[in-house]
């Protein structure tokens, strides 16, 4: 497990271009993904999805 809840990250697209920050919620260790709590950047709302490690790198 790289990332611990409450982390902030910043979330990659598919082209691994920053999509927006986000929040860690839980770690799920059988698929290696984490639960976000995720706010896309032109967007007020957000909402909770399930992304790859791959995908997250921490924010400074």
């Amino acid at each position: 497990m790289k990332f611990t809840p409450g982390q902030p990250v910043i979330v990659l697209n598919t082209e691994y271009k920053p999509a927006g920050v986000g929040i860690i919620k839980i770690f799920h260790p059988n698929t290696g993904q984490y639960t976000v709590d995720f706010k896309y950047a032109n967007s007020e709302e957000s909402q909770e999805i399930n992304i790859p490690e791959e995908r997250l790198i921490l924010k400074q």
